[in-house]
């Protein structure tokens, strides 16, 4: 191997920019033959590292085809200098640039030792093109960048001195930086005197500045995120740095792109036997058991029994929901000669390869990264909106928190609810969650919805979402009459002020209502004063007397204080007037018997002014009106025709004109007796 020092210098004063042979013959003056003979001299038996830089630079060149060919080979390049262990530094951070000692005696900084540390910057020039690459105008280049940046990171692990996999973390930390602040593409790009390079607009991607492009965050998650175990561990601890450092050097610019790789990270490991896929070949062997034990032993005689990442102390109200093992634990069970030995193993005591194979620690990492983006990052309404909408189910964020944990994201919906909206809603479901499932209290939580029902929440695009979860919030049929009563009261007030698309929600919704909870009957049973005939048909006459006022109070917070119990649905009444004829015909249900079924509310949800048009205008008339059109004229005619020809409009209006012009004549005359003395 080549160390020459005069070498080393030589590449490090050269021109960035490459040298073209000025003779058009020279097969070194078409860019795609030099990268190939570039190429060929840094794979050669004698090693000279000084092709790199030119190489580099072409990798920069303006046309794509010459830039995707040249980081290929640049890839192929550090692929070998890595594995023959010809690039310095990789045991310490590759961001960090180290000072190169001028003392030639030095052994630690000899002549070797510098020619490593001068291909080290040449990587990491090459780690800045790709990064810029991700957004690139030109697709095959965004799709190529991703592979190549993620390919580097297997010899970089595995050159490391271990007796144990594991994972390069400053270079890990490297890719997640130019995926949560991706950098501009460098094709076309020029130095700067100054520093720096003059990007060309026109080779950058059509996307807001600082953001990754949805087909590279695509093919991060598809590719790699989700499929292989070990480096979605790291993801998942590593981006929780990125988050807690927000104001250092390695923080996220855009909580954005963090989120598009996060969010659709849904089918995680269930059981240990699913952590099964490695990017890292190293960590195909699991570990073994007396390593562990032995680390554990270790670990715990020197009291290193929590990890850094936790909080010290739990506000006191939610030291009852935490489980008696700490959030950090979990427990495996040994086979010995005298029994069953069970170790409880903390999950910072664990090493990397440990980690990756432990499930809880895979828990841990995950429900840390989602209270540390609940918690620092200010979130748009786009991304609370999918977070919501995400929180449940099996393979929701909830599904993979650790389950003394859940309840810790309660506050962050509680500000969602008390700051209303278009979120309070997914908020209020979040809560509900919380308390059926995981015996969270939230006593104001029917208050909270109630004081949701404004006349705002019948206009917006998320209605039908909204009733669905309101038919789910007021489903127990162990809720006390007067709560919902005040329900009732609420939307009968709101179908006084709200659309017909509206009202064809509200009646069977509160039909439905009333079928649940028979106590509320009372609503349109309310007898009269002057006899006992128990029917809403009674409303009318009630409301017509002098001094007559509804009890209710529209205005109340309190749900249970409204006095709805105490008032009749006379909103119903005045709405079997109402001009829209399936409205009117709807609401006259509720003078029947209550012998029907409860309405399904699909049918109902999705109507608007389109459905009621199309319902009206391709009803069948049984009887269709007699029609006759009259035109007004001095001698007035009935047409025969619907559409009566032109021919015939024009004669009507000449007819017009000249029996105006005889009145004006006669008015004429009129006058000018009038003024004759």
């Amino acid at each position: 191997m080549v160390s020459s020092l005069s070498k080393s210098k030589k590449a490090t004063s050269s021109s960035s920019k490459v040298k073209v042979n000025p003779n058009p013959s020279s097969s070194t003056a078409n860019p795609l033959n030099q990268i190939s003979k570039l190429e060929s001299t840094l794979l050669g038996d004698e090693y000279d590292p000084n092709p790199l830089l030119p190489l580099i630079s072409l990798s920069r060149h303006e046309d794509p085809q010459i830039v995707h060919k040249a980081v290929w080979a640049l890839h192929r390049v550090f692929i070998k200098f890595i594995s023959e262990g010809k690039v310095g530094g990789l045991n310490g951070d590759l961001i960090i640039k180290r000072k190169i000692n001028e003392d030639k005696g030095d052994n630690d900084f000899g002549e070797e030792r510098e020619v490593k540390a001068w291909v080290r910057e040449r990587l990491l020039e090459y780690i800045e093109v790709l990064g810029g690459l991700v957004r690139d105008k030109e697709p095959a280049l965004r799709s190529s960048s991703i592979p190549l940046l993620f390919s580097l990171l297997p010899p970089l692990s595995t050159s490391i001195q271990s007796s144990t996999p594991l994972i390069h973390i400053p270079y890990f930390r490297l890719i997640l930086d130019l995926l949560f602040n991706p950098k501009s593409s460098l094709r076309g790009a020029k130095p700067k005197s100054s520093g720096g390079w003059k990007i060309v607009e026109a080779n950058q991607v059509e996307e807001d500045e600082g953001i990754l492009p949805v087909d590279v965050a695509q093919i991060v998650v598809d590719d790699f995120w989700a499929k292989h175990d070990d480096i979605r561990w790291a993801f998942f601890k590593e981006s929780s740095n990125f988050i807690q450092n927000i104001d250092g050097e390695q923080s996220i610019s855009n909580h954005s792109n963090l989120l598009a790789q996060l969010g659709p990270l849904v089918n995680l490991p269930k059981t240990p036997e699913d952590i099964n896929t490695f990017y890292i070949s190293t960590f195909t062997e699991p570990p073994t058991t007396k390593s562990l034990n032995k680390k554990l032993k270790k670990n715990n005689k020197k009291g290193k029994l929590r990890y850094k990442g936790e909080i010290d102390e739990l506000p006191s109200w939610m030291k009852e929901y935490e489980s008696e093992n700490s959030d950090s634990e979990e427990e495996q069970e040994q086979e010995g000669k005298k029994g069953t030995k069970r170790i409880r193993e903390k999950v910072s005591t664990l090493s990397i390869h440990q980690s990756v194979y432990s499930l809880q620690s895979h828990k841990t990492q995950y429900t840390n990264l989602w209270e540390n983006v609940l918690s620092y990052l200010k979130l748009d309404d786009f991304w609370i909106r999918k977070i919501l909408i995400g929180l449940h189910g099996e393979y929701g964020i909830l599904g993979h928190f650790k389950p003394e944990r859940r309840l810790r994201i309660a506050d962050w919906l509680s500000t969602l609810v008390d700051n209303g909206g278009a979120n309070a809603m997914l908020g209020m479901n979040g809560l509900f969650v919380l308390m059926t499932e995981y015996n969270f209290e939230y006593p104001h939580f029917y208050d909270r919805l109630y004081a949701l029902l404004d006349r705002n929440v019948m206009h917006v695009k998320y209605r039908a979402r909204f009733f669905r979860l309101l038919d789910t919030f007021l489903a127990s049929s162990l809720l006390s009459s007067a709560l919902i009563a005040s329900f009732i009261k609420r939307l009968a007030r709101l179908t006084l002020s709200s659309s017909p698309a509206g009202i064809i929600i509200i009646l069977p919704f509160i039909y439905n209502l009333l079928k649940r909870h028979p106590g509320t009957m009372i609503l349109i049973q309310r007898p009269d004063d002057d006899n006992n005939n128990l029917n809403i048909l009674k409303i009318s006459s009630t409301l017509g007397k002098q001094g007559y006022i509804d009890p209710f109070n529209n205005e109340e917070k309190n749900i249970l204080k409204t006095n709805a119990i105490n008032s009749s649905l006379w909103e119903i009444k005045s709405l079997q007037k109402h001009y829209l004829s399936s409205i009117s015909i709807l609401s006259k249900v509720f003078n029947e018997i209550f012998t029907k079924p409860q309405y399904n509310l699909e049918d109902f949800l999705d109507h608007g002014y389109g459905t009621l048009f199309d319902t009206e205008s391709n009803r069948k008339i049984k009887n269709p009106p007699a029609l006759s059109i009259l035109i007004e004229t001095s001698t007035p005619e009935i047409l025969t025709d619907l559409f009566p020809t032109s021919d015939f409009i024009k004669d009507l209006k000449n007819q017009e004109e000249e029996e105006g012009q005889e009145i004006i004549a006669k008015q004429g005359d009129i006058i000018s007796e009038l003024w004759t003395f």
